[in-house]
């Protein structure tokens, strides 16, 4: 038996997830993070020996750490614009200028700057190199943000900075150390440049969620304005600009250690530089496992605690300690590495901004992940800056206590990140347990027949289905605008027929739901040219203002929180204007209409055309239309779940057997997110009838 409005569920088959889905990565996406963790690998190469390696070539400590803070300068630039752009061109354009940046200016640096020993050129070519990374990283990060639902979005940013991180410095770190005694540092830089590419290709190419292959900002909103609201956002939401400052924070110690503690390591509690290496390695290990921990745990807690209290207060603690506790006990390499887990472990706590941000601005979230990704540039910018200030004068006991009162700062600041109160309300109800209504979401898909809002229910954490597709007539729009249009066109082919004939024919087609209606009413009319009445029926077919289901704006609005939300019909071209004059184009990633794609329900090309435009498969998609013969059947026959829409077109008295044909069945769109709670983890319904 199919899943019923108000909840009759047949027996099911356990879904086979792939290993992303197990891991709780976005499927889609999910050789991106591999790419991804590939490419940070190879930038992370030089992170913990570039300083000393350039000193050894009669470069000072000071013009070192001037470099390094001319590339935080570039990279904090590079950081902020790359949400923006990202808006403007997608995020994979973004990605592709980013790599190119970054292989240009290092193959550059290493064949031109650093043989001729010439600072000057090494400045501008590190310092340009800054550009690349950001774009590349920030920008998979934009790309994530906008096609992951929001209930998951907290973990999937976990796995962006488990990769990012894992890369930068941890593994790249410990690629250097294995590859400096084989084949010396400076062809250790030419392998890093190898990896980097291989990391950057392998995502562009095995990446096909199609969200990130085109911009995101609405059509008609211009460069500029983007780029300006991605800086006055910080001044007009004053949230934003406070977690893009905690942003900076976060990782602004990391970079100013990289300049200055490889000296405080090798020279005061005397490591070789090897011995660093794999200090370092353990330290960003741990970091990029409590990424993922603290992304899945800011989801369960809270975002905004787990960032004031693991991140500002706890990393305020464990930053000092790398500089207290190495001076105390020496050279003592295990408990330098219990410090430096803790340290890294804390950093991870600010992992939940990246869920936060857009959450405080969800009108303009391209606006706000470039604020985001500004602060993440700028940390790479200021931590250098300290060290450039305040260790030649001070010393690098200084240097640990300004950082330390930077994380406290920033604790105190996080406190003020609360959501707006509907924002809220879904988020905390999402981490209840699976299956407790969602007053907010209620309330936002209106009221049911009975006159009180239904309980929608959140996704459960085993849930496995990514994308919703609709049918346009019958479902989100009245399928009297069609309905007219045929018959208008009917009477202009055939003046003599009555509208008690008409009316007798269309209803019969209806309550048989096995020809298509063109077919039926020409069989009917007009001597079996179905093409014929097509074609006069997509020249009188429009969608006037009342034609939208007082339903769908209130549902679409509560299920895109949690989905991707497309539509895939037979309809003209104008309810493209429809859509965009009743406000819901903007839930919608994907629409396949059959005179754009060139393919008709119950066509499968024209399914097959959403999927792969959703980056999703079909296993993971539910179809909701109101007809059998165009909606359920081929969606059933891809592997999709089906769900039938009873109003339009769908007959009024279904019989067992056509009700025995979908896997759930719905009378409003307020039964949706219902039924689709109850769909989790089962398979399509290839075991109903084929009729």
């Amino acid at each position: 038996m199919p899943v019923l409005a108000e909840g009759y569920q047949r027996s099911s088959y356990t879904e086979t997830h792939t290993w992303a889905d197990r891991l709780g990565m976005p499927g889609a996406l999910r050789w991106g993070f591999v790419g991804l963790l590939v490419f940070m690998i190879g930038d992370g190469v030089e992170s913990g020996y570039l300083a000393p390696f350039l000193e050894g070539r009669g470069i000072s400590a000071t013009q070192v750490a001037f470099m390094i803070t001319i590339y935080g300068v570039t990279a904090g630039v590079s950081a902020w614009a790359s949400g923006a752009m990202s808006d403007l061109f997608g995020p994979r354009k973004v990605m592709w200028v980013g790599l190119v940046i970054w292989v240009v200016f290092q193959v550059l640096l290493l064949g031109v700057a650093l043989p001729g020993n010439t600072y000057p050129l090494m400045v501008l070519c590190y310092g340009m190199r800054g550009f690349g990374y950001p774009l590349f990283a920030y920008g998979f990060l934009v790309w994530i943000a906008a096609s992951t639902p929001q209930n998951r979005l907290g973990t999937a940013v976990g796995w962006f900075w488990f990769a990012f991180t894992g890369g930068l410095p941890t593994l790249g770190a410990l690629m250097a150390s294995v590859l400096i005694p084989r084949i010396g540092a400076f062809a250790t830089l030419w392998a890093a440049l190898v990896i980097v590419a291989l990391g950057g290709l392998f995502v562009l190419i095995a990446v096909r969620e199609r969200t990130g292959f085109s911009r995101l900002a609405p059509p008609d909103q211009k460069p500029m304005v983007t780029l300006a609201a991605s800086l006055t956002i910080l001044y007009k939401r004053p949230k934003i600009g406070i977690g893009a400052f905690c942003r900076a924070v976060n990782t602004s110690s990391e970079y100013g250690f990289l300049v200055v503690l490889p000296g405080f390591f090798t020279t005061t509690i005397g490591f070789t530089l090897n011995e660093w290496l794999h200090l370092l390695s353990v330290i960003f290990l741990s970091n990029i496992f409590f990424n993922l921990a603290f992304g899945v745990v800011g989801d369960k807690i809270g975002w905004r605690q787990t960032v004031t209290w693991v991140g500002g207060v706890g990393s305020a603690i464990t930053c000092l300690a790398m500089y207290y506790v190495p001076t105390a006990v020496g050279n003592n390499m295990l408990i330098c590495m219990l410090v430096g887990v803790f340290y890294g472990a804390t950093l991870a706590g600010f992992v939940p901004l990246s869920a936060l941000m857009p959450s405080l601005a969800p009108d303009a979230k391209g606006a706000a992940m470039s604020a985001l990704n500004f602060g993440a540039g700028v940390s790479a910018f200021l931590g250098p800056l300290v060290v450039t200030l305040f260790f030649a004068p001070f010393g690098l006991g200084t240097v640990m206590w300004i950082y330390a009162g930077m994380y406290l700062l920033s604790a105190v600041l996080a406190t003020t990140l609360k959501l707006d109160k509907e924002v809220e309300a879904e988020v905390v109800a999402g981490r209840a347990n699976q299956g407790n209504p969602i007053g907010h979401l209620a309330g936002m898909a209106g009221g049911s027949l009975l006159g009180h809002p239904p309980a929608l229910r959140v996704p459960r954490e085993d849930d496995d289905v990514d994308l919703v597709l609709f049918d346009v007539g019958g479902t989100l729009y009245d399928d009297d605008c069609y309905a007219k249009a045929i018959r208008a066109a009917v009477h202009e082919l055939r003046p003599q027929v009555s509208d008690t004939e008409f009316w007798a024919a269309y209803d019969a087609s209806r309550d048989r739901g096995t020809v298509p209606l063109r077919e039926s009413i020409a069989d009917a009319f007009v001597g079996g040219d179905w093409r014929l009445v097509h074609e006069t029926t997509m020249r009188l077919w429009d969608y006037p203002a009342d034609a939208l289901y007082p339903d769908v704006k209130h549902a679409l609005a509560a299920l895109s929180q949690h989905y991707k939300l497309g539509v895939v019909a037979n309809s003209t071209d104008r309810v493209l204007e429809a859509m965009a004059r009743d406000d819901i184009s903007q839930y919608l990633t994907v629409v396949a209409l059959a005179p754009q794609v060139g393919f008709e329900k119950p066509d499968r090309r024209l399914f097959d055309h959403a999927l792969r435009e959703a980056g999703v498969p079909a296993s993971r998609a539910v179809f909701v239309g109101n007809r059998l013969d165009t909606d359920v059947r081929p969606a059933r026959a891809i592997g999709m779940r089906s769900v039938w829409m009873l109003r339009g077109e769908a007959p009024p008295a279904p019989t067992a057997l056509q009700l025995d044909e979908p896997d759930a069945v719905i009378t409003s769109l307020i039964g949706l997110p219902v039924v689709l709670h109850r769909l989790t983890g089962t398979r399509a319904n290839v075991l109903a009838r084929t009729h």
